[in-house]
């Protein structure tokens, strides 16, 4: 039998370094898409979007919509309380000032609103 000469470590050391030369290149490419401030078009569109999420503070809570605020956690679960008893999924977040939010999906936000009296 002949003894292995290193040939199976090729295979994947080029695989290893095509992935590299892929990666660097789309890097490139990425960094490359910038407006006039310099900034790239990636960053652009996360600001903006922190930007319109500014009453939360950048916030971003999925699907859901804040429909109340409240300052303590029994204000908070009386509004949650208040909003399920009326068939409205409702839950409670916290928001990066204190403040307590109660979430519901986009399509209730104004029966919910109405409901706690904001």
């Amino acid at each position: 039998m002949p003894e292995s000469t290193g040939w199976y470590l090729a295979g994947p050391l080029i695989a290893f370094v095509l992935v590299c030369i892929m990666a660097a290149v789309l890097r490139w490419a990425l960094n490359r898409d910038t407006d006039s401030r310099g900034e790239t078009l990636l960053s652009a569109l996360d600001r903006e979007m922190d930007e319109g999420l500014g009453l939360l503070g950048g916030q971003d809570f999925g699907l859901l919509t804040p429909a109340a605020t409240a300052d303590d956690d029994a204000t908070a679960e009386e509004f949650r309380t208040l909003l399920s008893a009326a068939g409205i999924r409702a839950t409670v977040a916290g928001a990066r000032d204190g403040r307590l939010l109660v979430l519901v999906f986009p399509e209730e936000l104004t029966r919910a609103r109405r409901l706690v009296g904001q």
